[in-house]
């Protein structure tokens, strides 16, 4: 068995990266801070982007470390 990990802990700060699915090109490169984690959809995590108030969704393979 194994016991899934979150990549990105809540309160990283990350980028958008173009993953496997098709996304909004205007997404690609912004960054943001990892807010919510889920134990029931552990490949997913909700970030807001630097500007906006809300929390959006992105797969694990969407994301990759923001520097500083």
């Amino acid at each position: 068995m194994t016991v899934p990990a979150a990549v990105h802990p809540q309160g990283s700060r990350v980028r958008v990266r173009r993953g496997r699915l098709p996304m909004d090109p205007t997404l690609v490169g912004r960054a943001g801070t990892v807010v919510e984690l889920s134990d029931y959809r552990w490949n997913r995590s909700g970030v807001v982007l630097d500007g906006e108030d809300t929390v959006r969704e992105f797969k694990d393979d969407e994301l990759e470390r923001a520097e500083g």
